[in-house]
């Protein structure tokens, strides 16, 4: 992959042709083609999936930095300052997606796969991703340890658990394993199956929408560095200090989010 240079704050060139490039791929009726293959569900713990900021699929990311750049600016720049507080922070404190509400979601229109497919994985499928993504947790405490941080249990625990309390709202006597539906889902929105290529990157975030921002808003380096001193100071007890870091990245997360192109 070629490296692509990204001032800090900068909405760079290649990232600006990926965005018109997915405008013309009319991504957000593609994505909702594919979220209507879905089957449609009810479910009466509304919320509790949204313990955690889901990963994202790559044309879900691309989407919706369109749709961003075509929010109003109060609205952009007030995800870009979620997910920039959500990226410093998440290390230290158990930070619900930043678009939960009490019970809902507050962009539910725009929900992502991840969202849509709790509880619509098998119980065994949906085990093994969880315990995949605890592995994952324990890898980068692990990292963190190597600095000589040790990080909160609070934000080591597993994601939620498997729901049963999602129904299809067409459900037969014997409920249909969907996994092989989920699993060609999420191959239909990266970015080979879309013929898009990947000079920024996208691929390296791992779906994380917050890391992503942090690093157009910070620059690749810089982001992980404030990150490595927010979570330092929160861990020795120098709490304003790393509220006053987080501030700052806030501040530059509005600067950039005014900078959004036209596309």
């Amino acid at each position: 992959m070629r490296r692509v240079e990204n001032p800090a704050g900068v909405w760079p060139a290649p990232l600006c042709d990926l965005l018109r490039q997915g405008v013309g791929l009319a991504l957000d009726r593609r994505l909702e083609e594919r979220y209507r293959r879905l089957p449609a569900t009810i479910c009466q713990r509304h919320g509790h999936c949204c313990s955690l900021l889901p990963p994202l699929q790559p044309a879900e990311i691309i989407a919706w930095l369109i749709r961003s750049t075509q929010a109003g600016a109060a609205e952009r720049a007030q995800s870009a300052a979620s997910l920039i507080r959500h990226f410093l922070l998440n290390a230290v404190q158990r930070r619900p997606c930043p678009w939960a509400l009490s019970g809902a979601c507050a962009d539910y229109d725009h929900r992502f796969l991840a969202c849509r497919a709790y509880g619509l994985w098998s119980p065994a499928a949906y085990q093994e991703r969880r315990q995949a993504a605890h592995e994952g947790q324990a890898a980068v405490a692990a990292a963190w340890a190597s600095l000589g941080i040790r990080l909160p249990e609070a934000v080591l625990t597993p994601g939620p658990e498997y729901c049963r309390h999602v129904q299809l709202c067409n459900d037969g006597e014997n409920r249909p394993s969907l996994d092989s539906l989920l699993c060609d889902s999420e191959e239909a929105l990266t970015l080979s199956a879309l013929g898009l290529s990947d000079e920024l990157g996208l691929i390296t975030c791992q779906g994380d929408l917050a890391h992503l921002v942090a690093r157009l808003v910070l620059g690749e380096r810089e982001c992980l560095e404030a990150k490595v001193a927010v979570t330092r100071a929160w861990v020795e007890g120098r709490r304003e200090e790393a509220q006053t870091l987080v501030e700052r990245a806030v501040g530059q997360a509005r600067v950039w989010a005014s900078a959004a192109p036209r596309l």
